[in-house]
């Protein structure tokens, strides 16, 4: 093309290009937009895709919406309206073109003919639900929160409750050994990490044994610092909160299946649905799960057994009535059935090098079944400026089965885990002011029973151990906004508790028993042999204190410093010990670019430990420091290629630990100096779809024996996922642990002091499960 020419080109160009602009700029463009039923988040995520338009929120109550699910032809500003009006929110577009999520003013008409009443608007107030942040969005956000929503979870590779960990830095391990920044879950009693399912506390056992469904998640938070201030005792690491979809507009019915390898199964259906002309709906789904119980009894061969089998009930029931505005109540259920997972325990002491053939040199081992009934309530009255909220939880698992293996002949052993909670809390949110308050009582109770038998069934001898926890805490939160750029806020819970913890052991004199039932014989001619109790009261504050800065539209700096406090009787009523308080102080960074097509989140923090339980020695007072930072980025590469990155680094040693140890101030277990994840994902709405979720972890020490000999080893796990989806039907395979790695996920306390082993978890081998769904509406 001739030069001139060529010139004469590119002034066209450049005279029709922003003419085309202009006009299409007069025209809103028309979309047709299928919702998902669950966060209000994905909803404006997948409006910002379709519109490629940068939405930010300014509300600070995105997070905590939920958003109905249903199909809608608009434009984006009809489709704002149409998502953002229930929730009592609104929108304005900046002059870049972005749009801003604000807080609807009480002047604000709802354009929306279903939400008002002869042209008066209804309460704004969202409805409550278990994602609904305990105190305030400030103090939900004070510290690092990663949050992974539906549209993540929806085509990520997600077998078990064990794969969680993956998605966020500075977590590591699972179950009971499960740690947020060098700070682990511990024993089955007050633990140092909160895990909830749609506010259902799973405890331990729940946790431990994979009990727990994946299916049907509609997004997790993985929140890491000391969430005491917010929940009392139980989170000074942080919490893991599942959350499950909502109810759907239109009646659905869902069924899925899985193969495995292995023998593997999965069955599961669920049937959702709204009543009334409102928010109120109800949601129930079963599975079954058959999976392949990798540990080989060696000593106690009669102990094995090929698969395992776990059977879950989940009901979830909103309540939104139209003749009462303001009120709003969600009720959650869920029922448990299920083999417990054998453990390992090595040939010699410790178990370096792990065995390829997964064999465990047990002397003793347990076959046990857990069944578990837990349920959650929120119930919520008020108006878009103030509410009332009561919160109530229940937990009961038990634990029922035989030790096998004992010269003695086989022991009966039965455990029964309780956990209750209540909370009344009131909230003010103005325009420049919040305020907040409310009483909280809970209660934790185990009983471990075991009956010892000898050959010939007969009973010789009962032992019983009981704990006993019971926590009162009253707490008051005030927060201060000028305009959008800078927040203050200051809270203290005052936490009274009490920790009891008595043990007995019975020797009986009976005859002949032939069905090995646990149970104290108190009641039979018996001696006692041993009795201890132990009691200690404690009044701990937990302190909270907020700052943000919001520097622009793109960037935030927030400083925070808070406390974790965490109770733990020891596994002896005479190491039993004051509560373990842990203080936290985080400098966070978030920021935006490319029209939010990149976000980054950067966390720098410090942990003084005191008065830390070790379990070697039941040695109570250590004290110890960890430093640590984390990088998360976001970015979505195209409309349909998406990936993030986590780093982090951890630099955690006691201070003041009483061992045989040439090093005076060991590193804390469970605290690998860096952990490092990466996801890639790839699809739309329908269609291929592919995702890949990649983890590493250095080495990290063992907390029963802290000793460079016996470190549990680094790691590298990398989990794939590969599908097809249409609008009804999904058949997709899914890959975990793709390169069948060897590795140690964590070590298992419950035992050990009885039988004198150290008993460890294998991470699972490489597991395939080629998934089909349907759902009809």
């Amino acid at each position: 093309m001739r030069p001139a020419r060529l010139g004469r080109l590119a002034g066209l160009l450049v005279a029709v290009v922003p003419l085309g602009l202009y006009a299409a700029g007069d025209a809103e463009t028309v979309y047709d937009i299928r919702f998902e039923s669950g966060p209000l988040l994905g909803c404006l995520e997948r409006l910002a895709l379709l519109a490629n338009v940068p939405i930010v929120d300014r509300s600070e109550r995105v997070a905590s919406a939920e958003c109905s699910g249903g199909r809608l032809r608009a434009t984006l500003p009809q489709a704002l309206d149409q998502v953002l009006a229930p929730t009592g929110l609104s929108w304005r577009r900046r002059t870049d073109g972005a749009i801003d999520i604000v807080v609807a003013t009480p002047e604000e008409r709802i354009n929306l003919d279903a939400l008002t009443i002869e042209d008066t608007p209804l309460p704004s107030l969202a409805p409550v639900t278990a994602a609904t942040p305990a105190v305030t969005a400030m103090v939900h956000e004070a510290m690092s929160v990663t949050r992974v929503e539906q549209e993540r979870l929806t085509n990520s590779p997600l077998l078990s409750l064990s794969q969680i960990g993956r998605y966020a830095p500075n977590v590591y391990a699972s179950g009971a050994s499960l740690a947020i920044r060098g700070q682990e879950r511990d024993l089955d009693q007050f633990s140092g990490l909160s895990v909830r399912l749609d506010g259902i506390d799973l405890g331990t056992s729940l946790i431990e044994g994979d009990m727990v469904p994946v299916e049907g998640l509609a997004s997790l938070q993985l929140q890491r610092g000391p969430r005491s201030f917010e929940r009392g005792g139980s989170a000074t690491a942080g919490a893991l909160d599942l959350y499950t979809e909502a109810p759907s507009d239109t009646p659905s019915l869902r069924a899925s299946a899985g193969i495995g390898n292995a023998g593997a199964m999965r069955g599961s259906t669920a049937f959702s649905t709204r009543f009334g002309d409102g928010e109120s709906g109800v949601r129930v789904a079963l599975e079954r799960r058959v999976m392949p119980d990798y540990v080989h009894e060696v000593y106690v061969p009669e102990a094995n057994r090929e698969q395992r089998t776990v059977d879950n009930l989940f009901t979830k029931f909103n309540l939104v009535p139209e003749w009462l505005p303001g009120f709003s109540l969600e009720f959650a259920l869920l029922g448990v059935s299920g083999d417990d997972p054998a453990l390992y325990t090595a040939r010699g002491e410790f178990p370096f090098p792990l065995p390829e053939d997964r064999e465990s040199y047990a002397r003793d081992t347990a076959r046990t079944r857990t069944r578990a009934l837990g349920s959650a309530m929120n119930m919520q009255y008020g108006r878009d400026d103030w509410n009332l909220r009561l919160s109530a939880s229940s937990t009961f698992a038990r634990q029922k089965g035989l030790w096998l293996g004992s010269g003695f002949g086989p022991s009966g052993d039965l455990n029964n885990e309780r956990r209750r909670n209540v909370g009344l809390s009131g909230r003010y949110l103005g325009e420049r002011w919040e305020m907040a308050g409310g009483l909280e009582f809970s209660a934790v109770s185990f009983a471990d029973l075991e009956a010892v038998w000898i050959a010939g069934f007969r009973r010789v001898g009962d032992n019983r151990q009981d704990m006993d926890f019971r926590t009162r805490s009253g707490w008051v939160w005030l927060g201060r906004h000028w305009g959008e750029r800078f927040s203050v806020g200051a809270g203290l819970r005052q936490v009274e508790e009490k920790a009891q913890q008595n043990y007995v052991s019975m020797a009986c004199n009976v005859g002949a028993n032939l069905v090995p039932l646990p149970g104290v014989c108190a009641d039979r001619e018996s001696e006692l042999q041993f009795q201890q109790f132990g009691r200690i009261d404690t009044s701990t504050p937990v302190p909270l204190v907020v700052g943000n800065w919001t520097i622009d539209e793109s960037n935030q700096l927030s400083l925070s410093h808070g406390r974790g406090i965490r109770s733990s009787a020891g596994v002896r009523p005479e190491f039993i010990q004051p509560a373990e308080r842990d203080d936290s102080t985080q400098l966070a960074w978030q920021s935006e670019w490319l029209q939010q097509r990149l976000k980054a989140r950067l966390a720098l923090f410090r942990t003084m430990i005191r008065e830390r339980f070790h379990y070697v020695t039941n040695h109570v007072g250590a004290r110890g420091r960890v430093y640590g930072a984390e990088l998360e980025l976001d970015a979505r590469l195209s409309e349909r290629w998406r990936a993030t990155l986590g780093l982090g680094s951890l630099s955690s040693r006691y201070d003041y630990y009483r061992y045989y140890n040439e090093d005076p101030t060991p590193r804390l277990p469970g605290a690998p100096r860096y952990t490092a994840l990466l996801g890639l994902r790839y699809g739309a709405a329908q269609g291929w779809y592919g995702t890949l979720d990649a983890y590493h972890t250095a080495a990290a020490e063992t907390t029963l024996d802290i000793n460079p000999g016996n470190r549990r080893p680094a790691y590298s796990l990398a989990d794939v996922r590969i599908g097809y989806r249409l609008d009804d039907a999904d058949v997709s395979m899914a890959v975990t642990n793709a390169f069948d790695e060897l590795y140690l996920d964590r070590v298992d306390f419950r035992y050990n002091d009885r039988r004198q082993e150290t008993r460890y978890r294998l991470g699972d081998p490489r597991r395939i499960e080629l998934r089909w769904q349907y759902e009809w509406r």
